[in-house]
């Protein structure tokens, strides 16, 4: 009773530390979002992938989504992760609360795997903006030169703070990116996808405080950024283009998720020593469920099949060209 109260605290504590935000920037005529039902993020795959006109492989319960028109389907889905945080506060767009169950990178992998597997010559591109305009110089996209940052500008971050500058940095990149586009993104009909990632938001969080000024000059730069970056992928591909962003806080997946783990593998040890003490159930072989499923549905062919037989032997005509009067037709001429 125990381990079962500790594995229910624990899947709770996935539910309520692991939380973020799933946001509709924009979306074509065809794809419909509705309600403000929770997602899984696990679930998000399938939604850009449905989005896409791929078949949907993992089934859930989340009914948000609708297609009014296949064959209109947007070319392109662009998704941007937001590391560290649950909430990007007043962001316009379609919001729907969304249970992080697992990482960013987890979710770009199991949706670039899926068009890889169609099409080799689709565009996926993951750009992870926290690696710096050093190692991004050289993008997927092309090169990106971003503009200097105007400090003038700033209330409350700073240059001389490393978290405010890296964020800041990240910020440029997102707007470079958005100049980039119109010259290196065009439709050609293939499905695309991507996949921006945003890691300094935490640490000016962590720093500033959640509610702090800098803070929230912080998430107005990064909601200006998103309307460019938003803005240059309608252009590119004339709105036929599925565009979200998503909060995601890999530190408590990983957290919620380990403490999660290691309470289902103690009920399940538990549950075993219990079973062995008390004797409540049989040791069977390996074989047993295969040697079982072989013996059960040949029985039932078995049976279904000789009733067959026997229905339409009852029902046959005794004609002249059946094989029950032709077997009892010479002895019949014998008889008279």
């Amino acid at each position: 009773m125990l381990t079962r109260f500790l594995w229910a605290f624990a899947t709770l504590v996935v539910f309520v530390q692991a939380s973020g935000d799933f946001i509709l920037l924009h979306t074509p005529d065809s794809v419909i979002f509705k309600g403000n039902k929770e997602i899984d993020q696990s679930l998000l795959k399938e939604v850009f992938s449905a989005a896409l006109g791929f078949t949907v492989k993992q089934r859930g319960t989340w009914n948000g989504m609708s297609l009014t028109n296949p064959f209109n389907l947007p070319e392109a889905v662009v998704s941007i992760a937001v590391e560290g945080v649950d909430s990007l506060g007043a962001i316009k767009g379609k919001k729907f609360p969304l249970n992080v169950d697992e990482v960013e990178e987890t979710t770009w992998q199991a949706l670039s795997g899926r068009l890889e597997e169609r099409d080799n010559d689709n565009s996926l591109v993951r750009i992870y903006l926290g690696d710096g305009l050093d190692a991004l110089g050289q993008s997927a996209l092309g090169e990106l030169k971003p503009t200097s940052i105007d400090e003038s500008s700033l209330k409350a971050l700073s240059l001389k703070n490393d978290e405010d500058r890296k964020f800041l940095e990240e910020i440029q990149l997102l707007r470079a990116i958005a100049k980039k586009v119109p010259s290196a993104v065009s439709a050609d009909g293939k499905p695309d996808v991507y996949w921006l990632v945003v890691s300094g938001l935490k640490p000016v969080f962590d720093i500033h405080g959640k509610n702090s000024v800098a803070a929230k000059e912080a998430l107005t730069l990064l909601n200006e950024a998103l309307h460019d970056v938003n803005k240059a992928f309608m252009d590119a591909y004339k709105n036929q283009v599925l565009i979200a962003v998503f909060t995601n806080d890999a530190s408590q997946v990983r957290h919620t998720r380990s403490l999660h783990e290691r309470f289902e593998r103690q009920a399940v040890m538990d549950s075993a020593k219990n079973d062995s003490q008390m004797n409540m159930a049989k040791n069977y072989q390996s074989e047993y469920s295969a040697i079982f499923n072989i013996i059960l549905w040949f029985g039932v062919v078995f049976f279904f099949s000789l009733l067959a037989i026997c229905i339409t032997i009852a029902e046959m005509d005794p004609g002249r060209d059946s094989i029950i009067y032709r077997m009892t037709s010479n002895r019949m001429k014998k008889d008279n």
